[in-house]
Parts: structure tokens; C-alpha cells; sequence
């Protein structure tokens, strides 16, 4: 344990004397300065921002229509800035047929898959090889979005158990993965059975038509039938004019386990490195035992299919399929307290107005209201979020952030932030962080 602290004091003291740039287990890291203002509402405000970490699975249903589109589509999608990105090679599974895949089947999955052992390994960079670990992600994390500000060594040994709880249990305990189930919703197929039903009706009526026209020497009756064929055949061609494109999608939410305790666990059982190799922890790695917590779904259906003559169908998959999985990250921070974003406050304009780089991608609307957070240190030497006032979005001044929306000709589009109003609180500057008040 005492060695671990000494590699947390020796690396951090080196962004100290380097201003941006740390050295960590002979890796250089880069790390910049946000573009924090530097006004202090108090004497122990720190503006370090964390940001959660999130690994994407794939639920892919190989026999189903438009399966090799949505595989592509998704494998190009663009990742959420508002996350880490903790990818790792275990990011699909495949299965059968056309529907939502159990929950209890989905756990099964993720259990069998050992995706606990391999998030924490990658948190270390542990080589599964020879077992070698090091620091350099965990700090690199740590550190961006910190301003460098120069601390005594005697600051470091007093707060290291701190900041090793701090780095360790902050970062790594918000660690999650997402499980994407997408089915696609066969709108053709649907309104076809529709139009088979009416042919079967107008089949029927036909015959009955023919002899009632017979009986009644009136031909009238004989073309009722033809009638309706006819506008089964309009209803089934519907769908032409349209993309036809629609998905559901369910999503699963997945936490990993991490407490304060598995940063000293971690570093006693597993912890190796060139300059001190052991072959115990290195074979004890083998019986690692991480789990990860369930937290819930939730499901969406994709909004109205576009026109077709308005984009083409690889680029209709991408709207329909992008905004989807954005609408359901939303929902589930909505229903999840702990899975909410919180974002750094942008700038402040001449009126005192709040800016922020979130919009209807984030799920921002009229109704929204946020509070805005200052990260203290308490006595402990340890951090939380104090609120320290609430704002509000000001109506037609929400962003339009959504894929293509830009492109499509959306009102606001190309305003690049959304502007709230302060609604309590005052003197805010760009660094505070706000979060999403439950919706």
C-alpha cells in the first residue's frame, strides 16, 4: 500500500514541476488545461471535472431485415463526448430471431463474459500476457480538465490516501456499460398483412358481388369487389413513399462494483510492474472475482420515418438508429440518478445568461431545469458537489445538437451551446458544473 502511495505522490508531484505534462511508467501524457475561469466563489473550490466511463455492447439480431445495415451503421456511429470512452474487443453478441432478447438471457451473457475483470484491467493497461499494470489511464482521467496549481509535497503525503480514493473510487466506480437490444419495426410487412386482409375481403365480395349482379341484372354490384382490391393495393404501396425505416430499441444499464477498499485490494493481490514482479499476484489475477450491478432498461421506438426523397436510405438508417440510442442514454439518466451527466458550464454571456454545450441531443427542453454545482474539499480531504444555485433553458434558444440536424434545416441548429437563465444563485463562471434536476 505504502509503495502505491509513494507512485501517486512521485507521479503527481511531476505535473507540478512539468506545468502539462506528466510521466508516468515511461508513457507521456498530455494534459490540458481547461478553459476554466479562475474566479473563486470559495477558498476550497476545485473545478476537476470526472467524467463517467462507458463500454457499448451490441445486441445484434443477424437473421432479421436491414441487420447487416444496422451492424454498420453502429459500428461508425460517433461516441459521446460527455463519456470515456472504455471500449473494449468484447462489444457484440450475436442471436436469433426478431425480438428483444430476455433480460435474464442479457445478465447470462455478461456474466459468462468475464466484463467485469476486463473493465478493471483496462483501467490498469494490465497486460494479460505478462500482468504488468501501471497508472498512466487513471491519471491521464484524473488529471484532464484540472488546472495545474502548484502544491507543496507535504500537501501530497497529507491527502494521498485522499486523492488515491478520490482518482481510484470516483473514476472507477462510475464505470458503466450500456447493452443495445435493436429490432427493427417491419412497417412494409405490417401494412402488407393490413392489405392482405382487405384482398381477402374483396375476394370474398367479389364472388358475392358477381352474384348478386347476376341475380339483379345490375353490373354495379359486380365491381364492388374490384373496388376494394384495387384499394389494397394503394394501401400496401403506401410504405413506398415513405423510408419505411423504424427501430425499437431496449437498453440495458450495467454498473461496475468498485469501493474504496478494491483501490488497496487492487494494488496488493494484482498490482505488478517491471520493477517489481510477483508471481503470486500475477496467477491470483486468474480467481479475480468483479462483478456488475444491474440498474434497469429502458426502451424506445425511433420517431416518424423521414421522406425518402429526402435522403437516402444508408443516411436515413443513420438518423433513425443515432437518435434512438441518444434518446435512450437520456431516458436512462432521467430515471437513474446516479448515470447523470454532469457538464462543465461553457461561458457566461453579457446578460449573465448561462451557456452550456448540451441541447435536444442531451435531452434538453423547455421543461428542463438545472442545477448548478461546485466541487468542495471537505475536511477529510475528500470531494463532493455542493449546489450552489439553478438555472433554467430560455425558450428558442435551446441547441439543436441532433444528428444531421444541422443538415436537415432545424431551427437552431448551428447555435453551438444552449443559453439558460439563472433562476437562483449568482456569480457563476465557465467551469462550474450544472446537472439535470429529475425530469
Amino acid at each position: 500500500m505504502k509503495k502505491f502511495l509513494a507512485i501517486i505522490i512521485s507521479v503527481l508531484s511531476l505535473t507540478t514541476l512539468a506545468q502539462d505534462t506528466i510521466q508516468v511508467q515511461n508513457a507521456n501524457i498530455q494534459v490540458n488545461e481547461a478553459e476554466f475561469g479562475t474566479k473563486k466563489r470559495t477558498k476550497n473550490m476545485n473545478t476537476v471535472y470526472h467524467r463517467s466511463s462507458l463500454h457499448n455492447i451490441l445486441l445484434f439480431h443477424n437473421g432479421q431485415k436491414y441487420s447487416k445495415e444496422i451492424l454498420e451503421t453502429y459500428n461508425i456511429r460517433p461516441q459521446s463526448e460527455k463519456f470515456n470512452d472504455h471500449s473494449l474487443p468484447f462489444d457484440m453478441i450475436k442471436v436469433k430471431g426478431a425480438k428483444y432478447v430476455k433480460d435474464k438471457k442479457v445478465k447470462k451473457y455478461i456474466n459468462e463474459a468475464d466484463l467485469a475483470d476486463d473493465l478493471v484491467a483496462k483501467w490498469f493497461n494490465r497486460n494479460e500476457t505478462t500482468g504488468y499494470c501501471n497508472m498512466d489511464l487513471i491519471f491521464k482521467r484524473g488529471l484532464e480538465g484540472a488546472r495545474t496549481e502548484d502544491i507543496e509535497m507535504s500537501e501530497y503525503a497529507k491527502r494521498g490516501q485522499a486523492l488515491l480514493t478520490d482518482f481510484g473510487t470516483e473514476l472507477i466506480g462510475n464505470t458503466y456499460v450500456l447493452v443495445h437490444d435493436i429490432v427493427y419495426i417491419d412497417k412494409a410487412e405490417r401494412n402488407e398483412k393490413r392489405a392482405g386482409g382487405i384482398r381477402v375481403l374483396g375476394g370474398i365480395l367479389e364472388i358475392v358481388g358477381g352474384v348478386a349482379a347476376e341475380a339483379t341484372g345490375d353490373s354495379r354490384y359486380s365491381d364492388m369487389g374490384k373496388n376494394i382490391n384495387k384499394a389494397s393495393h394503394v394501401a400496401a404501396d403506401v410504405v413506398d413513399d415513405f423510408g419505411g425505416f423504424r427501430v425499437k430499441i431496449k437498453t440495458h444499464l450495467y454498473r461496475l462494483n468498485w469501493q474504496a477498499s478494491d483501490n488497496d485490494f487492487f494494488y496488493e493481490n494484482y498490482y505488478l510492474d517491471e520493477n517489481y514482479y510477483d508471481q503470486t499476484k500475477y496467477d491470483a489475477w486468474k480467481n479475480a472475482k468483479y462483478s456488475m450491478s444491474y440498474l434497469g432498461s429502458q426502451e424506445v421506438i425511433s420517431a416518424q420515418t423521414v421522406l425518402k426523397n429526402k435522403w437516402d436510405l444508408a443516411e436515413l438508417i443513420k438518423i433513425v438508429l443515432y437518435r434512438a440510442l441518444d434518446e435512450s442514454v437520456v431516458k436512462l439518466q432521467r430515471n437513474y440518478e446516479e448515470f447523470k451527466i454532469k457538464e462543465p458550464i461553457y461561458d457566461i454571456d453579457e446578460k449573465g445568461n448561462v451557456l452550456a454545450k448540451i441541447g435536444l441531443k442531451e435531452g434538453v427542453s423547455e421543461d428542463s431545469k438545472y442545477e448548478v454545482l461546485e466541487r468542495v474539499e471537505s475536511a477529510d480531504g475528500t470531494f463532493k458537489y455542493k449546489k450552489v444555485g439553478t438555472i433554467k433553458p430560455i425558450k428558442r434558444k435551446i441547441w439543436d445538437n441532433r444528428y444531421k440536424a444541422l443538415e436537415d434545416g432545424q431551427p437552431n441548429a448551428d447555435l453551438g451551446y444552449t443559453t439558460f437563465k439563472v433562476t437562483q444563485g449568482h456569480d457563476f463562471y465557465p467551469g462550474l458544473l450544472i446537472r439535470e434536476v429529475k425530469f
